[in-house]
């Protein structure tokens, strides 16, 4: 009787989840992607590779699933980026569109996940669906002046966005030592209307194309009385090309890959402190770290380090701060070439709440802050840079995370 009502209780979340994979959309901080997965990873800042919480860790490090019981989650994140887009450039090169003045684009996007944890004779196993990456934005007019001469209104917009199915499992080698792997299966969609290096739009025409890909994470962990330690791997995921924009992406668009590293201390037993370091090689995506005017978007290597506090006040009350800091992969000699892409926030805070319902069940509220950040093009990059010079583009974020865990 008890597995029918799980069941019930689930299917409306995978309904939300295949609906929201038609649609999600983000822009993420740590590049385009999440600072963290779900309340209680955003809630320290997206630090706590050393300190497995919930079905998330499958993905942030598979090694620490171990201390997991056997659980569900289930979380939604409200999406809430403001950023805008200033085009200019020198008069006498008149590719910027300088008459478009200041655009803003307040879109909203709803980002869902669901995992589970499976506690083994001798390991753990996880499963997951995840909305792990995305950028996009919809301005009224065209970055270039291109479009506005032939009457048109294209070179304005971007939608991208990333979903992985995750398998892993994690192995207990005693004496507080594990090590885990994850496979995880990528769907992204995209589409544009951006001016392509022929000067003209795409002829992917903003409509929607899909790939697939694959990759692994790879973790360890070790754990003593009061202190672990945590890293894991995560290879490229290695990315179909969209087919439908081969004049503007040439290359697939892979997701690079990265390292993370930290501790957690148990200072209390209600207390624990967590800090992470997270490295992310965007150099080694061609199509992403090839300069502009070779197609490219010119992003340079992240280096990003979280901290988070998660504080038990009370037998039923968990508080947590954090906060992650990075790095823009954008800097100020492709601002313009970016100006659809605009992956710049460098600086969050987050805070986070859990509720413990019953022995069972708990419930959990993450709002995380990306400070603004501005880049204005210093002309002194490549040709796309001198055209565009003095060009401004702006992000700040606010998310919203609401998740719910059953343990069973």
């Amino acid at each position: 009787m008890q597995m029918r009502v799980n069941r019930r209780a689930v299917l409306p979340w995978v309904v939300l989840l295949v609906v929201a994979a038609v649609h999600i959309s983000a822009v993420a901080t740590d590049g385009h992607q999440l600072v963290g997965l779900g309340a209680l990873q955003i809630g320290t800042g997206g630090a706590g590779v050393a300190s497995a919480k919930d079905s998330t860790w499958l993905l942030l490090n598979p090694a620490s699933m171990i201390t997991l019981e056997r659980r569900l989650d289930f979380s939604f994140e409200v999406f809430a980026p403001y950023r805008y887009m200033e085009p200019k450039g020198p008069l006498l090169m008149p590719m910027a569109n300088r008459f478009a003045g200041k655009m803003g684009d307040d879109s909203i996007f709803y980002i869902p996940a669901m995992g589970a944890i499976f506690p083994t004779a001798h390991g753990a196993l996880g499963v997951g669906l995840f909305a792990v990456n995305g950028m996009g934005v919809d301005y009224k007019q065209s970055r270039t002046l291109i479009p506005r001469l032939l009457g048109q209104n294209f070179d304005r917009r971007t939608k991208y966005g990333v979903m992985k199915v995750a398998l892993g499992y994690a192995h207990d080698l005693g004496d507080g030592w594990a090590l885990g792997a994850t496979a995880t299966l990528d769907y992204a969609r995209f589409k544009t209307d951006m001016l392509t290096l022929n000067f003209w739009e795409t002829k992917g025409g903003n409509r929607t194309d899909d790939v697939f890909g694959a990759g692994l994470t790879l973790g360890i962990y070790k754990e003593w009385e009061r202190f672990s330690l945590g890293a894991a791997y995560t290879t490229p995921q290695w990315m179909e090309s969209f087919s439908k924009y081969k004049d503007l992406l040439p290359l697939p668009l892979d997701i690079p890959q990265s390292v993370q590293a930290g501790f957690a201390w148990r200072i209390t037993p209600e207390l624990e402190w967590v800090a992470d370091y997270k490295f992310l090689d965007w150099s080694g995506v061609r199509q992403i770290g090839k300069p502009p005017i070779k197609g490219g978007f010119g992003w340079k290597d992240q280096h990003v380090f979280k901290t988070g506090l998660t504080w038990q006040v009370h037998p039923r009350w968990t508080v947590r701060a954090g906060t992650s800091l990075a790095n823009s992969p954008i800097d100020s000699k492709i601002a313009f070439a970016n100006a659809l892409f605009p992956a710049i926030v460098k600086s969050h805070l987050t805070a986070g709440v859990s509720f413990a319902l019953t022995d069972q069940s708990d419930i959990h509220f993450a709002y995380e802050h990306a400070f603004a950040n501005t880049i204005t093009d210093s002309g002194k990059g490549d040709l796309f840079s001198f055209a565009g010079k003095g060009t401004r583009i702006h992000l700040r974020e606010n998310t919203f995370t609401l998740q719910y865990s059953y343990k069973f």
